[in-house]
């Protein structure tokens, strides 16, 4: 059943018949329902399916990051942050053959943009028990340089634990450093939830967000 939700002369939201109606950033779209198709699939069509999946659920665990990391982008096209975040590492960070994909995290992206990235960036670890802290820091330049008021995007990627601890609107590129803290487990002794490592990325993001750095990968680190 569709909806007028806008009035007899409005978009239509949701299935009439074989079509459906919806919104895309704010533009109201119509397309037919698919048809389910009897061929059997190839391995091809396969693999490409599982790359889809395997992205789109990696992308989901951190997609406040990504919507940030990918919004500037996603203005200048029709597809959304998290569509442009799925469609750059499904074709770039998968490796493998089908049934064997994976993700290589080397070659993730998680922001995308022109802005420089700040030199010398450095990654330590801090051991606090329970938790770990990552340290970064990166050469701040002088406090004339233009860009010193961008801020730090920090984050620290999970695969054990499915999870990211991340920063969209960390510390001023003129500070120089800043950090995350995770915990190291968040079960309990009956069920623990244990992560060993990290996959760790920074990027760079303009004071008034209309600019913004490619992320860069700092490395996996290992608790």
């Amino acid at each position: 059943m569709a909806r007028l939700k806008f009035g007899t002369w409005g978009p239509m939201i949701g299935k009439l018949a074989n079509t459906v109606g919806y919104l895309r950033k704010g533009i109201a779209m119509i397309r037919m329902k698919p048809k389910p198709s009897t061929k059997k699939r190839t391995n091809k069509q396969k693999a490409t399916t599982q790359r889809f999946q395997i992205i789109i659920k990696f992308v989901a665990t951190i997609n406040d990051f990504t919507n940030a990391g990918f919004n500037v982008a996603a203005r200048k096209v029709s597809p959304t942050a998290q569509n442009l975040a799925v469609s750059y590492n499904t074709k770039n960070a998968m490796v493998g053959e089908y049934p064997n994909q994976q993700i290589d995290y080397s070659k993730v992206r998680v922001c995308e943009g022109k802005l420089p990235l700040a030199d010398d960036i450095n990654i330590t670890l801090e051991d606090q028990g329970s938790n770990v802290k990552i340290l970064f820091s990166w050469e701040p330049g002088s406090t004339d340089y233009p860009r010193s008021r961008d801020q730090v995007m920090m984050l620290a990627y999970m695969p054990e634990r499915r999870k990211g601890v991340f920063l969209d609107s960390g510390a001023r590129r003129l500070e120089g450093h800043d950090s995350l803290t995770i915990k190291k487990n968040t079960g309990n002794v009956y069920q623990p939830n244990v992560a060993t490592y990290a996959e760790v990325y920074i990027a760079f993001v303009a004071n008034d967000r209309n600019s913004i750095s490619n992320s860069l990968y700092c490395g996996r680190f290992d608790f």
